[in-house]
């Protein structure tokens, strides 16, 4: 009895079109998965520093704003203090070291914006993620790189996200209270001073694709947490980060 067999050009050529159809839609699997990956980091980080905030307070008692993030016209005298009760309750594993640019949320530009370490966290966790506690402004500043100094987009409101304690002792993710304007923000730039004073890049706490400020996406943790596109509710916010 006869046998039928695939021929070695048959087998070869489907190879080929298997090649082919994997050439085209990998780059399309591989950007859906992304966005998922993003969202799981963005939910693991936030609860890392949920609990990391209770075993401050328990540590440290209630009214950490009031008693850790005060100035009393020179310093804020007792910000190393919570600050290394945090790094502490985190176990900080070491040092994030940032090789290339920082960009802003829509990615329109690089963010020379640096407020001691807020856009460039620098303590490593155990888990591979960058943090930095911030005192300034009167509050209790905690940023966090969802997926490390080595991994992109390395874009704020993309995976650097800021989240500050409340006068309940809770942690919150910042959020855009307005969107400025180019006009208004030219104008609150004009009382800029360069290493001592820059309000114009956080001014309204920036998260959307239509903010030229170089501090968009300081406002984005409440978006990322709800999952709601910052510039249009009907959409979600993971899959829609810009581009």
């Amino acid at each position: 009895m006869k046998r039928s067999a695939f021929t070695l050009a048959e087998v070869l050529v489907t190879l080929g079109i298997l090649g082919v159809v994997a050439a085209m839609t990998m780059p399309t699997l591989i950007g859906g998965t992304k966005p998922k990956e993003l969202e799981a980091q963005f939910k693991e980080a936030h609860s890392i520093l949920s609990q990391a905030t209770v075993s401050v307070v328990d540590e440290k008692g209630i009214g950490l704003r009031k008693t850790f993030a005060t100035y009393n016209g020179k310093v804020y005298a007792n910000a190393s203090e919570i600050i290394n009760s945090f790094y502490d309750k985190l176990k900080i594993a070491g040092t994030c070291t940032y090789n290339g640019k920082v960009m802003n949320y829509n990615k329109s530009t690089d963010n020379p914006y640096v407020d001691l370490g807020t856009v460039r966290p620098n303590k490593l966790l155990p888990n591979g993620m960058c943090f930095q506690v911030v005192i300034c402004g009167g509050n209790i500043n905690l940023t966090v790189d969802i997926n490390g100094a080595g991994k992109r987009p390395n874009a704020l409101g993309q995976d650097i996200f800021n989240f500050y304690i409340d006068d309940n002792d809770t942690l919150q993710p910042k959020k855009m209270s307005k969107l400025y304007t180019d006009e208004e923000v030219e104008e609150i730039a004009k009382n800029d001073k360069p290493g001592v004073n820059m309000t114009s890049p956080q001014a309204g706490n920036p998260c959307s694709s239509k903010s030229n400020q170089r501090g968009n996406g300081l406002g984005c943790a409440y978006y990322a947490l709800i999952n709601q596109n910052p510039d249009d509710s009907s959409k979600t916010f993971w899959d829609n980060l810009p581009k």
